[in-house]
Order: structure tokens, then C-alpha cells, then sequence
């Protein structure tokens, strides 16, 4: 995440420097673009080779990549170098991400796992914290080159701290489809070439609709080799899981929102008001600092109440924060003090949404723990790379009039997303995991259990049922269950979780067993 925000404040630097002169910004935010396609396009396959040839050695070989890519933009004397170094950050990236959390979860006793997340989650928004508040400086004191160095020296020292981590014995199975793999990393970088040239080419071009249908008819071609092949490149397996293709959706909505607000904020900051690059740095860190506090704080609710609950206050909290921008935007009320709130709320929208979203993982089974996270993660990159080039464009050519409307439209197009992933998580099934609610008896003796929370709170309303079942009831059944309707769904859950309410709350014996009364267990 460090590196990412670095990529991000280098825009506006390369901008004004020899190297970037005269180059539209359309061209430059491929200093951010050229990391996140191979990211995104690799994740899922390097998740997949982790899981066989091993977590701690797919992580050390991906730091090890990561460290030089970020050397080489250190000392990077033309544009082009810059963006190979970047390609190969990104390409390190997508080993360590999958590798590192798979490697955790693994170490992981299970009622713990949510909580680690959560903490692994508010890394990333303390990497940002940091150089949302020192990148700046760095660039003013030494150079834009400057803002590559911390990863350079970080990624040296973690090759050598990773070699103390747990060495759990390797998987064994072939590679991962490596033709899928390049028709699925072609097929990204051609939509978002496309998405990125669109204000200069025109939607209409001839080259703007040949990288569209070229990059549609080559991620189709990754998706039919993937549901062919041993060991894809898209883990079609996990994305026929209700539940895993539900948060996928809201994982990809999120990289489109919140990877669209980092890139654009440092161009608008400078155009408002006049700012540096340290002005800049330190006026940004409030939404890491957000993501960071809500990833320590997530991991506890997740793992106490389930994902539903905490991607919807995240959706309301960060779509609540737009609109307080666009409106004190809109009044000229556009101040420091207004800025670092809503900035700020947006950041723990975000913490929440990233933390519950990438829960999701818990599900797939110990040995898929990469994989699952790296088809995660490679949503919300694709959907970060699509939204960064949508942003610009946007920035370009805005469709809403008055003051800032550039930033004023991304705003509005942050609301819309964060509306659509809050009604998508209203039907991720309200799980609660047990065995973190229920504490042990600490001595012998007659102990009560306290009582599940019930979860009619956070169903909801009988309409919405009616008018949203027949769409959503295939996301939310699996395939082999009967074609219920998503309010009976709910019902029968309620019955359940009152009749676990009562046989909880029931005295037990010393050895765990309930005195529960006759017909009990045919009342449950």
C-alpha cells in the first residue's frame, strides 16, 4: 500500500519534472497503472502456485522481485524504465499478497483468523499513514525518485526477516495455466488502455472499440481455458460458490471506489489549493489512517457478528462522506477542516469494507487459503485498474457543473458504487462463527451460556424481499439447494437461530451437556 500511494504522489511531481514534461496525465497515471494490471492479473495464479510450492518460498522469491523493481525505480533515468521497474513491483506484489495472508491463516487457530485479517488488513492503512505523511517530503527534499526508496530498503530488509517464518510443508501439483494467465493479463491491459486513452481517442474510435472487444474476447478466453484446465488461471471453482462470488462483486465495486479516490485526490489537492507535495502527503493521511483504525476495530466485529453487518456500515460510512464533501463543494465550504473529516470517514468506511470483504477467504478450505485470496485480491485490482483509468477520464471531462466538478463527479460516481456494494451485502447470508462468541467455562461447575444475539435486526424488510428475491436467490442459493425464496430463507434462519437462543441460554453440567426439557429437541 505504501508503494501504491507512492505511485500516486509521483503523478503530480513527474508532471513538473524534466522526465514527464509536456506528457498529458492520461500518460502518466501509468506510473500507477503498470502495477496494478500484472497485480491484478497474476494474483489469482500466484495464490494458486503458493499453495503448491510453498507460502514462505513464494513470499521470500516475490519480496525479492519486489525489492528490485523498487531499486530500479529508484535510480530510473527515463519514463519507460520506470514503468518496466513498476511492472515488476507488481508482478511481486501478486506473490507476496496471496503468499503472506495464506501463510497467516495457516498459523491461524480458526477463531482467531477474523481478527488476524483485521490486523493484516490495517497494515496496508499503516503503510499508507506513513507515507501519506513523509512521501511528500521525501519528494521535496530528494526527489520523486525518493518515494520508491523506503520500499527498496523495506523489501531488503523483509527478504531476511521472512527466512525466520514457519516453513509448513508444500503442496504438490502442477503450475498454474500460464496461457490463461497472459490471455487474462492481455485481456486487463487492453480494457484499461482503452478506458485510459478514451478522452483523447473518443469512445467511438475505431482503437478505442478494438481494445474494448479485443480485451473482452481475451478475458472470455482466460475464463474457457480456466474451466478446462487442472489448475487455471481464474479459480472458476471458488467463483461458483454463492457466497465467494457475492463478496468478489463488492471486492471488485471497492477497488473501483476507493483506488480511483487515492489517484485522483493528489491532482485535486494541488489545483485547490496550491499545495506541495508534503501538503499533499499529510492532507491524504487521514484516509489511511482511517482504514487503520476500522481494520483493528472490523476484525473483532467480523469475528463476533459476520461479514453482512460490517461491509454495510463501511458502504454507508464512506458513501455518508461523499456526499458531506460533494455538498460543502457545492456551497464553497470546500475548507481544511471540512477536507480531513470527510476524508477521514471515508477511511473507515473503507478499513471496514476491506477487513469483512477479505473474510471471504476463511471459507475456502485450508489448502486454498492463497487461492482464495488471490481470486479476491484480483478483483478488487481489476476493478482498482478499471477505476483509476475511469477517474482520470472523469477528471478530464466531468459531468457535473459548478465548483471542482471533476472531483465533484468522481464523488458522485464513489456514492453510486458504494449504494450498489450496500445492497449486494444485504444478501450475504448473516453468519455468526460460534465457536468466537461462546467462551469456555474457566471452572467446573453450573455455567450459563450467554444467548446469541438474534439476527431480526439485520434482516430486512419484507418488501425488499418480494421485489429482489427472484434476482438475488441465485447468488444467495447454492446450487444444489431448492429454489426457496429468499424470505423463506430468512424465516427458517430466524427459527433457527431463536431455537439456539433458548438451548444456549439453557444451565449446563460440568461436562457441557444441557438439562433441556422433554420434546427439546423436537421443538429445535
Amino acid at each position: 500500500m505504501g508503494d501504491s500511494i507512492a505511485g500516486t504522489l509521483a503523478l503530480p511531481a513527474l508532471g513538473s519534472s524534466t522526465m514527464g514534461a509536456g506528457l498529458p496525465l492520461v500518460d502518466l497515471q501509468w506510473v500507477v497503472i503498470a502495477a496494478a494490471v500484472p497485480y491484478a492479473a497474476l494474483l489469482a495464479a500466484a495464490g494458486r502456485l503458493a499453495d503448491a510450492v510453498g507460502r514462505r518460498r513464494m513470499l521470500l522469491i516475490g519480496l525479492t522481485l519486489f525489492a528490485m523493481g523498487a531499486i530500479g525505480a529508484v535510480i530510473a533515468p527515463t519514463l519507460p524504465v520506470l514503468l518496466v521497474a513498476r511492472l515488476l513491483q507488481g508482478v511481486a506484489a501478486a506473490a507476496v499478497i496471496p503468499a503472506s495472508l495464506g501463510l497467516l491463516l495457516a498459523e491461524i487457530s480458526p477463531e482467531r483468523r477474523a481478527a488476524a485479517i483485521g490486523v493484516w488488513s490495517a497494515a496496508s492503512g499503516l503503510g499508507g499513514v506513513i507515507l501519506h505523511s513523509g512521501g511528500g517530503w521525501l519528494a521535496e527534499t530528494f526527489g520523486w525518485h525518493a518515494l520508491f526508496a523506503p520500499s527498496a530498503i523495506l523489501g531488503v530488509l523483509l527478504v531476511a526477516v521472512a527466512t525466520a517464518l514457519p516453513h509448513p510443508s508444500a503442496g504438490r501439483g502442477p503450475i498454474p495455466d500460464l496461457v490463461g494467465t497472459a490471455l487474462l493479463l492481455a485481456g486487463i491491459a487492453a480494457l484499461v488502455l482503452a478506458v485510459t486513452k478514451s478522452p483523447v481517442w473518443g469512445w467511438q474510435s475505431a482503437t478505442t472499440l478494438t481494445l474494448i472487444v479485443g480485451g473482452v474476447v481475451l478475458m472470455v478466453g482466460a475464463g474457457w481455458r480456466s474451466k478446462h484446465h487442472l489448475v487455471p488461471a481464474i479459480e472458476i471453482a471458488l467463483w461458483r460458490q454463492p457466497a465467494f462470488a457475492l463478496a468478489g462483486l463488492i471486492s471488485f465495486i471497492y477497488g473501483m471506489a476507493s483506488f480511483s479516490l487515492l489517484a485522483v485526490t493528489p491532482v485535486v489537492l494541488r489545483e485547490v489549493w496550491q499545495m506541495g507535495l508534503s501538503g499533499i502527503g499529510l492532507a491524504t493521511a487521514p484516509i489511511s489512517g482511517g482504514v487503520l483504525v476500522a481494520s483493528l476495530v472490523a476484525g473483532r466485529v467480523v469475528r463476533r457478528y459476520g461479514s453482512r453487518p460490517v461491509i454495510y456500515c463501511g458502504v454507508l460510512l464512506s458513501g455518508a462522506a461523499s456526499m458531506w464533501l460533494i455538498s460543502g463543494v457545492a456551497q464553497g465550504q470546500f475548507s481544511p477542516t471540512l477536507w480531513v473529516s470527510g476524508t477521514a470517514v471515508l477511511g473507515l468506511g473503507f478499513g471496514a469494507i476491506s477487513t469483512a470483504v477479505s473474510e471471504a477467504t476463511l471459507g475456502a478450505g485450508a489448502y486454498r487459503y492463497a487461492s482464495a485470496v488471490g481470486a479476491s485480491m484480483t478483483a478488487r485490482q481489476i476493478g482498482g485498474a478499471v477505476g483509476v483509468a475511469a477517474a482520470v477520464a472523469i477528471l478530464d471531462r466531468p459531468f457535473l457543473p459548478g465548483p471542482l466538478p471533476g472531483y465533484s463527479s468522481v464523488l458522485t460516481v464513489l456514492i453510486a458504487l458504494m449504494a450498489t456494494a450496500g445492497v449486494l451485502a444485504l444478501f450475504i447470508r448473516p453468519t455468526r462463527p460460534v465457536a468466537a462468541c461462546i467462551p469456555r467455562p474457566s471452572s467446573p461447575g453450573l455455567q450459563r451460556r450467554p444467548a446469541l444475539s438474534p439476527i431480526s435486526a439485520l434482516t430486512i424488510p419484507s418488501p425488499m424481499f418480494t421485489a429482489f428475491s427472484p434476482l438475488f436467490a441465485p447468488l444467495i442459493e447454492g446450487p444444489d439447494q431448492p429454489r426457496t425464496t429468499l424470505r423463506d430463507m430468512y424465516k427458517a434462519a430466524a427459527n433457527v437461530v431463536a431455537a439456539a437462543d433458548w438451548l444456549l441460554a439453557q444451565p449446563t453440567s460440568p461436562a457441557g451437556q444441557q438439562d433441556a426439557p422433554r420434546g427439546a429437541s423436537s421443538r429445535s
